[in-house]
């Protein structure tokens, strides 16, 4: 597969409401759209699904556009892919990033090529940056060209991505689970029930410290028999663990990142926070835990894994950096008996249908993290809907993502474009 176009595309989607956690609040998702088309004229398209804010990992959006544009797009212009994973190969084979992208393709606005390694030299990185070490720095940013790439590659081939690349039995249908964000507790119950009675079996809860077992406990006494999660956003102290304690007897299937592991600048440290916690905490807590944005590689899960505190993991395409990674982490997992189900970061289409054709796999820990895209948006950016009957949807796997393009909608939502070619 030859690569003659890469376009991206930076968009803003309305949101219908404000999606509310314990590290801040979402009313309009901005999102960054890669088009790869090849010489046969078939395009494949991948989204970054990093935020504004860095609230969530420390990559932003902004960062994320700029290494696509100084060094990731220009340096695949006029490449040839001769098999799935060859951009690895690629990549691996660049002596430094940065130095002549602005020479590969006519992009000039940021007006300085060098720009991916001027800031790396200012965060005290070592020149030459590497291929690699750019995708591992920036897991968002290579994860939306990755999948861009795949889709295009095993689209021109007439083979679904997910199907022929990602390992394991997998169903024709998935059940929804809906993610309830943090809002007064009459609204959550009313949500909770409206859910249910749409055919809903799992509801997740976003709980922070102070109102989680209150809310947890009421949502389980009216709704016994759901299926319950929760996820705490990193936001508990370790001397509040008394509270997440607490949380015992409500037999949640996890709870996701319970205790705080960020450092000023954004930046994880679950490794060594968890470490720290004594062991006896850990088995004290009868909950399942579940990771989420501490975790954003195969190596991040094996240190993690390390600790004795990891029992599942969420699994998000986006956050680990790729497809690629993502098979490896299934892998990891599957070979320790490391639960794993798969989660969703209010994307569009353009990456959530991955995460619906990967709910498909057989051995998840429960349902994903994925309703009908209506609850978002008004309009989605892809021509297959993604909204659940009875809670239950049908899954396709077509070439490539899966489904095609709404251009008229991509177009509406689009603030601005760039194409090297």
């Amino acid at each position: 597969m030859t690569i003659t176009k890469l376009t991206l595309r930076h968009i803003g989607l309305p949101m219908r409401f404000t999606f509310r956690t314990s590290q801040g609040a979402l009313s309009h998702r901005e999102s960054l759209i890669v088009g790869v088309t090849t010489s046969s004229g078939y395009t494949g398209y991948g989204e970054v699904v990093a935020f504004t804010e860095p609230f969530y990992t420390a990559e932003t959006l902004t960062k994320s556009k700029d290494i696509l544009l100084t060094a990731w797009l220009p340096f695949f212009v006029g490449k040839t892919l001769t098999g799935s994973w060859t951009m690895y190969d690629l990549i691996r084979d660049m002596e430094s990033v940065g130095r002549d992208v602005s020479e590969a393709a006519g992009y000039d606005t940021l007006g300085h090529g060098d720009c991916a390694v001027l800031r790396a030299a200012e965060r005290g990185v070592s020149q030459p940056l590497t291929g690699d070490t750019l995708r591992a720095q920036y897991p968002m940013a290579w994860a939306g060209l990755e999948n861009a790439l795949l889709h295009a590659y095993c689209g021109e081939q007439g083979v679904s991505t997910i199907g022929t690349l990602v390992p394991g039995k997998k169903h024709n249908t998935i059940e929804s689970g809906v993610v309830l964000g943090d809002m007064p507790l009459p609204n959550l119950l009313k949500a909770v029930d409206a859910h249910v009675a749409k055919g809903c079996k799992r509801i997740k809860l976003k709980l922070k410290p102070g109102d989680a077992v209150a809310r947890v406990a009421a949502v389980r006494k009216a709704h016994p028999d759901i299926i319950l999660a929760g996820d705490a956003n990193c936001s508990f102290l370790p001397e509040q663990a008394d509270e997440i304690i607490a949380l015992n007897p409500y037999n949640l299937c996890s709870l996701e990142e319970p205790f705080m592991a960020k450092d000023e600048a954004g930046n994880y440290k679950s490794t060594e926070v968890y470490s720290s916690l004594p062991k006896e905490l850990r088995k004290t807590i009868k909950t399942p835990l579940c990771f989420d944005e501490s975790v954003q590689s195969l190596a991040e899960l094996k240190a993690m894994y390390a600790t004795g505190w990891l029992d599942v993991l969420n699994i998000k395409v986006g956050r680990l950096g790729g497809l690629r990674e993502t098979v490896r982490c299934l892998d990891y997992c599957r070979s320790h008996n490391i639960g794993f189900w798969i989660g969703s970061m209010v994307e569009s289409g353009v990456s959530k249908y991955m995460h619906v054709q990967l709910a498909t796999l057989v051995d998840t820990w429960m349902a994903g993290d994925l309703s009908d895209m209506s609850r978002y948006f008004e309009k989605d950016i892809i021509t297959t809907p993604i909204e659940f009957s009875k809670g239950s949807l049908a899954v396709d796997f077509k070439p490539g993502l899966g489904t095609d393009i709404d251009e008229a909608v991509l177009d509406e939502y689009t603030l601005d474009k760039i194409v090297f070619e």
